[in-house]
């Protein structure tokens, strides 16, 4: 039978009636279909255990290591936890400042990531949502003098929020300041193409982000910072967006390879959102 899709948007789409822990040959091909078309395809009340999640994730293709090894879920190493949950001791269970700011998953990494997928284990009452930002339509909205500045031009990317002056350390999240004082002593800056292309489709998108994209290689940095101000202004468009609302055992997959996404934050104190992910690994981006 068929995958049943809800078209929400161009290229947002809703898989129904899905069971991704039973995913035969068959759906998944119509799966890969189906995100080729869109950028982002959410599946409803999905109650995978971590084991099963990995297992699913896997069946598109190799997953990446987690790079914080200190929130991997004791069930399975491909399944990294994001919480804002903290233990009676202080210590939080999870990445508590996971994706708060835009960025495309992995950009800092020399083989970015292709797609993440995100599982609902607990939402908030309020807040909590993910935007995410189309960059195909961003650069298509680009004038043609701001496309001409970036065309060939590479962007620097950083994991460290400390070598981002857009970015804050969480003081929410205990280890924050440790992990990002490591990071940039031990994680080299990588370049990557402001314009990327898209492996599969061909379609070209801007390819860089307030979180991760710190400087222009080869350019004066305060004309870098200028541009690259310019262009994040873009992804605050709203024409540009689409806005996940979660709802418990939700399963999202997107495409780093096109998108920026952010978490919207939010939540009220002692509210707790709970997420499991897996990110499956990509290639050189050209």
């Amino acid at each position: 039978m068929s995958i049943k899709i809800n078209q929400i948007n161009d290229w947002v789409a809703e898989i129904i009636g899905f069971d991704c822990a039973n995913m035969t040959r068959e759906m998944r091909q119509e799966v890969e279909e189906a995100f080729k078309r869109n950028h982002v395809l959410a599946f409803r009340d999905q109650s995978l255990t971590p084991r099963e999640l990995s297992a699913f994730s896997r069946k598109f293709g190799p997953l990446e290591s987690p790079i914080n090894k200190l929130y991997v879920h004791p069930e399975s190493n491909d399944v990294l936890i994001l919480s804002n949950e903290i233990r009676p001791d202080g210590t939080a269970v999870g990445v508590v400042d996971g994706g708060d700011g835009w960025h495309s998953d992995s950009s800092h990494m020399a083989i970015p990531a292709k797609a993440t997928i995100l599982q609902s284990i607990k939402n908030p009452d309020v807040g909590g949502d993910t935007l995410y930002c189309n960059m195909e339509l961003v650069l298509n909205a680009l004038p043609q003098s701001t496309r001409d500045r970036i065309k060939g031009h590479f962007g620097v990317h950083n994991v460290s929020k400390l070598l981002n002056p857009r970015m804050t350390v969480s003081t929410n999240r205990p280890d924050a300041k440790d992990f990002y004082e490591k990071a940039a002593k031990t994680k080299p800056s990588v370049l990557q193409p402001m314009i990327r292309t898209h492996p599969v489709t061909g379609v070209h998108s801007l390819y860089v982000s307030p979180r991760f994209t710190i400087a222009i290689d080869g350019m004066d940095d305060a004309e870098a910072q200028a541009l690259l101000d310019e262009l994040f202004e873009y992804i605050l468009d709203e024409r540009f967006q689409y806005r996940h609302v979660w709802s418990d055992r939700d399963l999202v997959i997107w495409d780093n390879r096109c998108l920026n996404h952010k978490a919207t934050g939010n939540l009220s104190p002692g509210d707790i959102r709970r997420m499991h992910r897996t990110v499956l690994a990509g290639d050189q981006a050209f």
